[in-house]
C-alpha cells in the first residue's frame, strides 16, 4: 500500500512508495522507503509509524529515530483509506522535536487557503488547536508509553523472521 498526500488541485505533493499494516492500527514505513514529493525524493534512516483516522483533520508520523522520538503533524482533509491511503495536505503542520512544539508552515498555509474552501480552512484551524492540546496533555499518539509500544513493535517485526501478529 502506499500513502498519497495530495495538494488541493489534485497533484501528488508527497508518495510513499510503500507502507506496511502495523499492529498499532496504523502503517510502517520502514528505514529506506522511497518518498516522492514535487522536490524529489528521499528517506528516512529510521522507522516511521503513520497514523490517520477516517474522520480526523490530521495525520501524524510517529519519528521512532535513534535517541528521540519525534512528530510531524500533518493538517490534512480526512483521509481516504483504501488500496492506498490517500488525503489532501492542507499546507501546515504541527512539529514536535525535542519537546518543543510549534506550527510550521503557516505562510505556505495563508498563501493556499485562499483557494480552499472555507469549511477547510476552519477544520484546519482547529486541527492545529487539538493536536497542540494533545501533544500538551501526553494524549494518543503523543503518549510515551505509546512510542514505547511502537519501538517493541517495531523490533519485533524488524527480527530476522520477525512477524508481527496482527
Amino acid at each position: 500500500m502506499r500513502l498519497i498526500s495530495l495538494r488541493s488541485d489534485g497533484t501528488v505533493h508527497r508518495r510513499w512508495s510503500a507502507a506496511e499494516p502495523g499492529r498499532f492500527g496504523g502503517w510502517w514505513i520502514p528505514p529506506g522507503t522511497l518518498v516522492e514529493d514535487d522536490g524529489g525524493s528521499w528517506s528516512s534512516p529510521y522507522p516511521v509509524a503513520a497514523i490517520a483516522w477516517p474522520k480526523a483533520w490530521f495525520q501524524v508520523f510517529v519519528l521512532l529515530k535513534t535517541d528521540s522520538t519525534d512528530y510531524y503533524v500533518n493538517i490534512c482533509t480526512p483521509p481516504c483509506i483504501g488500496a492506498d491511503v490517500v488525503w489532501i495536505d492542507l499546507d501546515l503542520d504541527v512539529r514536535v522535536e525535542g519537546g518543543r512544539v510549534w506550527v510550521a508552515d503557516e505562510d505556505e498555509f495563508q498563501m493556499r487557503s485562499r483557494g480552499y474552501p472555507r469549511a477547510w480552512c476552519t477544520a484546519a484551524q482547529q486541527a492545529v488547536v487539538d493536536v497542540q492540546h494533545a501533544v500538551k496533555f501526553g494524549a494518543h499518539p503523543f503518549r510515551p508509553s505509546y512510542a514505547d509500544a511502537l519501538r517493541a513493535e517495531w523490533m519485533l517485526r524488524s527480527r530476522p523472521g520477525g512477524t508481527v501478529l496482527r
